[in-house]
């Protein structure tokens, strides 16, 4: 996903941004990256088989364009509610409408960092919206530990996302409100690490792995 239109002062913003991510720890795709592997390997050797699997709010697809070629891989399906068209020997691009249209069957779901702006009052209607998708479901998403917490989370979200026009929310997670989505849902959860680190240095500093949780979630018989 492109974060700004084309133009030299744009070009030096996301040059800056990205330095002083790379000097203060702040590229989360390697740590999330690496547990969405793990969690899509326990999945593979359950089911035996090559798996189907869909990324929800794909953005650009820096996950699954990581993992394409790990040999759990059947096809991975990306999709979002912008245009985009990305295809490769495993990877597809489908836009948000055409994907529920469709109505494909698949081994498992990922979500990350999507619920939150979607609303968390709300989530558990996307959530049982993707269950005619998927009995399996990988979440990662942010808990808030108060006002000061939640303010913090809105910052940072605004910093990480300013200019691709996503909706910062006014609450995040908490333990009770998760809780809730998942029986709004009729999921439950067989993984979850409430305290994921997914920065380092200054970046986890700011925001520290209480505020980052991982979730595998299936649906109840």
């Amino acid at each position: 996903m492109i974060r700004f239109k084309e133009n030299n002062y744009n070009k030096i913003f996301v040059g800056l941004s990205n330095l002083i991510r790379y000097i203060c720890g702040g590229d989360r795709l390697n740590r999330i990256t690496k547990i969405v592997d793990e969690l899509l390997t326990q999945t593979y050797l359950k089911k035996n088989r090559k798996l189907k699997i869909l990324d929800f709010g794909c953005g650009s697809m820096e996950i699954s364009k990581k993992i394409q070629n790990k040999n759990y891989v059947k096809q991975i399906v990306g999709s979002d509610i912008f245009k985009y068209r990305y295809v490769s020997n495993k990877l597809v691009y489908v836009d948000y409408d055409e994907l529920f249209k469709k109505k494909e069957k698949f081994d498992i779901i990922f979500i990350v960092d999507v619920l939150h702006h979607i609303g968390v009052d709300d989530a558990h209607k996307t959530i049982r919206k993707l269950s005619k998708l998927s009995d399996n479901i990988i979440i990662k998403d942010h808990f808030e530990h108060g006002y000061l917490s939640r303010q913090l989370l809105r910052f940072v979200d605004f910093y990480a996302n300013y200019g691709y026009g996503v909706n910062i929310p006014n609450k995040y997670f908490d333990k009770i409100s998760w809780k809730k989505t998942l029986t709004k849902s009729n999921y439950r959860e067989i993984f979850h690490n409430k305290n994921f680190q997914q920065h380092d240095g200054l970046f986890n500093f700011i925001l520290n792995k209480k505020h980052h949780f991982v979730s595998l979630i299936v649906a109840n018989e």
